[in-house]
């Protein structure tokens, strides 16, 4: 990767650098509540796929059900982007945290009443989708409240850094307890973490100078003049394709890890949280290095990597010899995520709006929620017809061509693009 270019080049960020937003005490509190809620999440999500392959013995239906939960969260995106550009986002946060600790609850009452229906968790899984679409767009907008401008990529990398260290402490975990005492329990523990984020949001002091859109809440009307806004961007239109990209073959195989955990490796639910804790732990490592990297090369480099590398740890996966050579290429394929997702969420926030910062955010987390559940639906069905092994080696193969493609035509270069705060929004953002 060649240097980038700029006055800003004039000192290369260090370590106390990459986690200078860790400094700010609002981000402080945020980030160790994410740490705590997130892993409590990890333990639901080990546990559902687990559930679903117990009861019906088929990938498709793990499939199914990751569909079930991610394209309601994908299609709440013009509602959530719109409330949390339109209210404050720690009050709707404090909403949908409450919302998605209750929905953990339901899912532990159906277990231990003794629900055993793959259309009941399924249907469960929809009504979490809709609690979790609510939440996302708060959430990664509200990271821009935290701390100051110059500290955003430290704050994207360390909130992606903390998502990930829950990945690697809570699977792990979840996949032992639900071995020893089933997965009733991992659903009480998701419920209970959600408590640290709502004392976590109590404790902070805001700014009350935060810019929030004024317009009357048209969540439609809001969300097409956000797509036209975004058609006019064109660094946003290639980190929403980039993410497009990472949802559907990147994540959809991380879920469907399970399968290779349970038929390929015969390793159960601790292989497969296992597996899952070492994305986890390869985003971890890494993370210090991506939160200095944004400052000494151009994120159009980062980003081809970033994609190359994920392309070639999903191959090495599907080939994988032994369960040892899985879990390396599943730490490699940890580090790749967070630095493509660290990168392209660092370009859409130094090139939007304030006042449509979050529904912009929206499109681009519709775009990765909407991929993932379509490539998990696709994933699960090919591997009912040819096997996991040579499913998920098509899915790297793809990725890594297109990762190439991508990298080596100069498309990634809209991301270099940076508008600063003020760019004007144009007509149509302004009849919102």
């Amino acid at each position: 990767m060649s240097e980038q270019a700029g006055s800003t080049q004039t000192k290369r960020p260090g370590l106390r650098t990459s986690l200078g937003a860790l400094g700010q005490r609002n981000f402080r509190l945020f980030w160790i509540s994410g740490v705590i809620s997130n892993t409590g999440r990890f333990f639901q999500a080990v546990a559902i796929p687990i559930i679903v392959l117990q009861i019906t013995d088929s990938a498709g239906w793990v499939g199914i059900a990751g569909f079930a939960q991610l394209l309601p969260t994908a299609m709440m995106a013009p509602i959530a982007g719109a409330i949390a550009d339109r209210y404050s986002r720690r009050s709707v946060l404090v909403i949908t945290q409450s919302v998605q600790a209750l929905v953990a609850i339901g899912f532990m009452a159906m277990w231990f009443s003794g629900i055993r229906s793959v259309w009941a968790y399924v249907g469960a899984s929809v009504v979490a989708g809709i609690a979790g679409g609510l939440n996302l767009p708060a959430w990664q907008a509200f990271v821009s409240e935290l701390v100051p401008r110059d500290q955003l990529m430290s704050a994207i990398t360390l909130n992606s850094a903390q998502f990930n260290a829950a990945r690697m402490i809570g699977p792990a975990i979840a996949g032992i307890m639900i071995a020893s005492v089933g997965p009733g329990w991992a659903f009480g523990v998701n419920a209970v973490s959600y408590v640290a984020v709502l004392v976590a949001l109590a404790m902070m002091r805001l700014d009350s100078r935060v810019v929030h859109d004024p317009s009357s809440m048209r969540p439609m009307r809001q969300f097409a003049d956000t797509l036209r806004y975004v058609r006019g961007k064109p660094g946003i239109m290639t980190a929403i394709g980039a993410v497009s990209l990472i949802g559907f073959f990147g994540l959809s195989v991380q879920t469907m890890s399970v399968v290779m955990a349970e038929d390929v490796f015969d390793r159960g639910e601790s292989g497969f949280g296992l597996m899952l804790s070492m994305v986890g732990l390869g985003a971890v490592l890494s993370s210090p290095v991506v939160a200095t990297l944004g400052g000494r090369f151009r994120r159009s480099h980062i980003q081809g990597v970033s994609l190359i590398l994920y392309g070639l740890s999903i191959t090495v996966l599907a080939v994988s010899p032994w369960f040892g050579v899985a879990l390396l290429a599943m730490m490699i394929m940890g580090a790749a995520h967070i630095s493509s997702a660290s990168t392209l969420n660092t370009a859409i926030q130094l090139q939007v709006d304030e006042r449509v910062r979050a529904k912009v955010l929206s499109v681009y987390l519709m775009a990765l929620l909407a991929a993932n559940p379509l490539g998990q639906l696709g994933l699960g069905q090919i591997i009912e017809r040819i096997g996991p092994r040579s499913a998920i080696g098509a899915a790297g193969v793809v990725m890594l061509s297109t990762a190439l493609l991508l990298a080596f035509s100069g498309r990634l270069r809209g991301l270099d693009t940076d508008l600063g705060v003020d760019d004007p929004l144009g007509d149509s953002a302004d009849r919102q």
